[in-house]
């Protein structure tokens, strides 16, 4: 799961911006998933290791933390 993880991550700072449940869904697989559960988890479990900061004011929304480099469990 960590490299799938990583791999997200990776592919999440190469496109920029705000990141939704909805935006993970149409990624292609296997970093995109049809399941909304599934698409939730992966945003809070990269949110949780500091990958991705909350959007003020936008509910599940998030941004890249750009001050972290990198990605990996750590």
């Amino acid at each position: 799961m960590a490299d799938l993880l990583d791999d997200l991550i990776a592919e999440m700072r190469a496109l920029g911006g705000i990141w939704t449940t909805r935006r993970v869904m149409g990624l292609p697989a296997p970093l995109g998933t049809t399941q909304r559960s599934i698409a939730r988890q992966r945003l809070g479990t990269l949110a949780d290791r500091g990958d991705l900061l909350t959007v003020p004011g936008r509910g599940r929304a998030f941004r890249v933390n750009h001050a972290k480099k990198g990605g990996g469990a750590r």
